[in-house]
């Protein structure tokens, strides 16, 4: 039973997009009410929850199938709450992410993440307006522009360095076996902070306490999902206790972000950007927040995936390697260097195909009309969500040779699979349009620098002889692997 109900909560992310309150009042602002597609009958309070549920499948997986069945334009109802749209073919989300983009542009949030977000005052959970572009501004264009990112090359290299040290450490105290996550997670806070505070900023006790605070919102949001299917939720114990959690949680950002602030940051990061606007203490705070909450583990989960991917296919990991060898410059220590990633052809391969296979939002961050618009000739009103199937586009036989199977060739400059519009249409890991990822360009850089120096350091193979690593996904805000990857690393040359 208690499994059930975990079940039943696990799939509230896309509960959590349909905080429909708001959306019904602006509904019945509009003149004509949505027009909404065919889906699956649903059920009194459940909607159509038994569906999603029933297979045990994730619920992106269940959903596409779901959509196989009821076509590509689909409604499904969560819960009690007010259903969402679900687009699921390459034309028609690029309707809604780039065509129409300024229409879809608004944002619905969970309940719970509120409270760490300046009540839906940041840059992924407020509306667009001029509020949300003043702060996509000033991060693409300051914290994370070319120059800001340029200074960060040396300092990316020694971390990796370090990461490497410590991974070395680690496999000597557990007959040659890593956990690397840990490993990849702190390396990423430290990037992320120095674009936060500086490119001078230190401060290990910060990094120690950030990893773990960013882990228990996760925790406590995912603990909660379910007041954002069932209102009557809220009077339940578990979900109560989440709400108090919190509470307690927020007080803590506040204290460890406003201490960094105490002092006056230097020009080029984003502190100073959002400190110079006179943006309310509260948005400061929770908008650099945010920058660890989206970054940290899409990162460290992403960069997991390739090293598990390349762990069950070995003669791609030989191949990558090799790559690197023959045509990337490394510094004295061995690292290959930040400047060298982008001219490795089947490097950025493998990461492409790592992120299509496994998209860090598989439903990408969930799309709420702003106005009055249409969907492939249908009437949708201000207020409705709509949820792109990134999943959908990423499996879609009809674009990809073999879906199901790891090939980064297909991103190769000689493969023919990655071509014209539809290619382009069904492969949009960090979204598209002006709602697309803010962080793209570090998520670009980072992704293929951690992954080339890993494998450049290391050979990566089965933590257990015969045993491969269990790659099942668990979906909540990021699609991470369940059980988290265990490998045996040799450092090459031995």
């Amino acid at each position: 039973m208690r499994e059930a109900i975990r079940t039943g909560i696990a799939i509230g992310i896309a509960a959590a997009v349909l905080m429909a309150f708001r959306g019904r009042q602006r509904q019945r602002l509009s003149r004509k009410p949505t027009q909404w597609p065919p889906g699956p009958t649903r059920l009194p309070l459940i909607g159509n929850m038994h569906q999603i549920l029933k297979g045990g499948d994730p619920f992106h997986v269940a959903i596409n199938k779901l959509a196989q069945v009821y076509g590509p334009l689909m409604t499904v109802w969560f819960g009690t709450r007010q259903p969402a749209i679900i687009v699921s073919d390459h034309d028609l989300v690029w309707e809604v992410l780039v065509s129409k983009s300024a229409d879809y542009a608004a944002r619905e949030f969970p309940t719970l993440a509120k409270l760490v977000s300046a009540d839906s005052g940041t840059i992924v959970s407020s509306d667009a307006g001029p509020h949300w572009h003043s702060l996509r501004r000033g991060l693409q264009n300051g914290a994370i522009g070319p120059l800001c990112i340029s200074v960060q090359a040396p300092l990316q290299e020694y971390d990796i360095a370090q990461m490497i040290n410590d991974m070395i450490k680690e496999a000597n105290l557990n007959g040659g076996v890593v956990k690397p996550f840990h490993h990849i997670r702190r390396a990423t806070i430290k990037l992320l902070a120095r674009l936060c505070f500086g490119s001078d900023f230190s401060d290990e006790e910060f990094d120690a306490t950030m990893d773990v605070i960013v882990e228990e919102a996760f925790k406590y949001i995912d603990d909660a999902r379910i007041l954002d299917t069932f209102l009557p939720a809220r009077f339940l114990p578990s979900v109560k206790r989440a709400i108090m959690l919190m509470e307690k949680l927020k007080l803590r950002v506040e204290e460890c972000i406003g201490h960094q602030l105490a002092s006056p940051p230097p020009p080029n990061c984003y502190a100073h950007f959002l400190l110079a606007q006179s943006f309310p203490r509260e948005v400061t705070i929770f908008s650099i927040f945010e920058v660890f909450v989206l970054g940290l583990d899409s990162i460290g989960s992403t960069t997991m995936w390739a090293l598990g991917l390349l762990v069950h296919n070995q003669e791609a990991q030989q191949k990558l390697y090799q790559e690197i060898r023959d045509h990337a410059t490394c510094t004295e220590k061995g690292i290959v260097k930040v400047e060298e990633v982008g001219k490795l052809e089947y490097l950025q391969a493998v990461v492409k195909e790592t992120m299509r296979m496994k998209p860090i939002a598989p439903l990408a961050v969930p799309h709420k009309a702003a106005r009055d618009t249409t969907l492939d000739g249908l009437h949708v009103a201000e207020g409705t969500t709509v949820m792109v199937n990134l999943y959908a586009l990423h499996y879609d036989p009809k674009v990809w040779d073999e879906p199901d199977r790891f090939k980064p060739e297909r991103f190769m400059e000689s493969s023919k699979e990655f071509l014209g519009k539809r290619g382009q249409y069904s492969f949009l890991p960090f979204g598209a349009g002006m709602r697309a990822c803010a962080g793209i360009e570090v998520g670009k850089l980072q992704l293929p620098f951690a992954v080339s120096n890993l494998v450049n350091a290391f050979h990566w193979s089965n933590a257990v002889e015969g045993e491969e690593p269990n790659l099942s996904e668990d979906f909540s805000f990021i699609l991470a692997m369940k059980t988290p990857l265990e490998a045996r690393i040799v450092p090459r040359g031995i």
